[in-house]
């Protein structure tokens, strides 16, 4: 009886487990070296990631640029029903959302 009280009890805990732990960082820099876009390869990155993961964006770009990027990083990959945690600074910008699993589909204006 012991025996299956604590199976049942194990099996009860088993689902708090987290569901978004897996972090998935992205790097938004100047590029001095090559003329690659830096924007393209954070979304790649971000492509590469998969749903509930934590995005976790940092920009190093000016303030207005980043908070371009940060903008529409929220509104096509972010979960609106989970927090989302942007700081958009002079220095470095920040984003903490939970990865919604694949870009949303952009809408024809025609």
């Amino acid at each position: 009886m012991r025996l299956l009280i604590g199976l049942f009890i194990l099996f009860l805990c088993a689902p708090l487990a987290a569901d978004f732990d897996k972090k998935c960082s992205v790097l938004i820099t100047l590029r001095f070296q090559t003329n690659e876009d830096a924007y393209k390869d954070a979304l790649d990155r971000i492509n590469q990631c998969q749903k509930n993961d934590i995005i976790s964006v940092t920009s190093f770009l000016e303030e207005s640029i980043s908070k371009v990027y940060i903008t529409d990083i929220i509104q096509n990959y972010c979960m609106f029903n989970h927090e989302i945690i942007s700081l958009i600074d002079e220095k470095t910008s920040n984003l903490s959302c939970v990865h919604r699993g694949k870009k949303r589909t952009e809408r024809k204006l025609d």
